[in-house]
């Protein structure tokens, strides 16, 4: 069922749909159904009216409204792409897949069921999403309001667009902070931004370079629309000039070197005679048992930034066991072979050095570096996030620059 992606293929689609009119939610364990299931029975004939005779309207790339049920939706799995799917199998997939996702999900609702009994687990359920996802934006604002908002910068990754809004919306963060966003084409809902401190920086000095660095990539590079960010700006009281960048590498963080290589670049190009201060906050992705060509090796990310002069908030050769991700599948989602237990998750999870300030050595020394999975300036090893109160799937990363000399 894995490798031929007939549960996690429909899983993927009818999961969580954005319509015309807010999201819907596939009668499952595994989303934030608003729904409740007074029995078995109950539960089979709210999927069945989901998947067959409700209508929803979806908005294609063009613009268009298109209505129709939500099983139309489930798109045919290719044999060219998934090779253990067969040409029979292929022939069938989308009533298959449909089943399977049935299959799936009533093997979920028993199982729960019996563990914990018809109600206890939609307590749960709906305790979790209220946290993990329709208050996630609410609680991240918090954190940053109340645990960082005497910082001068804020790098963040993976921003989605109604974030960026509530981060406006929000009186302090908005009197406080200018927010710098990427010039895109609009579509891209994960975005790379920088807060700059309003009383630090003259932010109508703000050059958005994003452009000509990505123009010197080369092909084949896994870098989307958004990921990075990269400006000049003017200090408010000094005359110091900074460059910026803000980036999220792609999931085996094969683009961090090719994009930190581009980034370093742009400044000895343009900027290396202007007296301007480099800082660069990125989530690089990287590993600390890496698979040669296929993830990004911390321990190599060391090496390759301290040979372009660079030194990081980790130091020269950053600890490959100094972590900011702690999370792990559990068996409520559809790719089980990426799952695993409690035990397991510190050798399968998602347990790695990923993020990373960067900047010259000569201009800066970095100090009083801490971690925070808490939002309360607090790290707790060997502790799975997020969580109901830490809803990041990254640590925080602070730390505090000092500058070596005058410009």
């Amino acid at each position: 069922l894995g490798k031929k992606r007939l549960a996690s293929m429909p899983d993927r689609i009818t999961n969580t749909i954005n319509t015309a009119d807010g999201q819907v939610y596939r009668p499952t364990p595994i989303n934030c159904y608003q729904g409740t299931f007074g029995s078995f029975s109950d539960w089979w004939g709210q999927w069945k009216e989901f998947m067959f005779k409700q209508q929803i309207t979806t908005v294609s790339r063009k613009g268009d409204e298109i209505t129709s049920n939500v099983a139309s939706l489930i798109v045919p799995i290719k044999s060219a792409k998934y090779p253990a799917v067969t040409d029979e199998e292929e022939r069938i997939s989308k009533p298959l897949s449909t089943v399977c996702a049935a299959i799936f999900d009533s093997i979920l609702i028993h199982m729960l069921a019996q563990i914990e009994g018809e109600r206890g687990w939609q307590k749960l359920r709906h305790d979790m999403c209220l946290a993990l996802n329709m208050k996630k934006n609410e609680r991240t604002v918090e954190i940053l309001r109340s645990s960082y908002g005497n910082v001068d910068i804020m790098f963040l990754q993976e921003v989605a667009n109604a974030f960026a809004g509530d981060i406006e919306r929000d009186e302090t963060l908005n009197r406080d902070y200018e927010m710098i966003v990427p010039v895109t084409n609009g579509k891209r809902n994960q975005n790379s931004v920088i807060l700059l401190k309003r009383s630090v920086f003259d932010v109508a000095s703000v050059v958005d370079v994003t452009s000509t660095v990505y123009a010197a990539f080369k092909e084949g590079v896994p870098v989307a629309e958004g990921d990075l960010l990269a400006i000049t700006v003017n200090s408010k009281e000094t005359d110091e000039k900074f460059f910026l960048a803000s980036f999220h590498g792609d999931t085996n963080g094969l683009a961090t070197i090719p994009v930190v290589e581009q980034v370093h670049h742009y400044f000895q190009n343009n900027l290396l005679d202007s007296g301007t201060r480099f800082i660069f906050g990125l989530d690089a992705n990287t590993y600390e048992n890496a698979k040669p060509g296929k993830t990004q090796c911390v321990k190599e990310f060391g090496e390759y930034y301290t040979s372009l002069g660079m030194n990081s908030c980790n130091g020269p050769t950053p600890n490959p066991s100094n972590y900011t991700t702690y999370n792990a599948r559990t068996f409520l989602q559809t790719q089980l072979n990426k799952a695993c237990t409690r035990e397991e998750f510190l050798t399968k999870g998602d347990v790695n050095p990923k993020d990373f300030v960067l900047f010259y050595d000569h201009d800066f020394s970095s100090s009083e570096t801490s971690k925070d999975n808490t939002g309360e300036k607090k790290f707790i090893e060997k502790m799975v996030f997020p969580t109901l109160t830490f809803p990041s799937d990254h640590a925080v990363l602070y730390t505090e620059l000092e500058a070596k000399t005058e410009l």
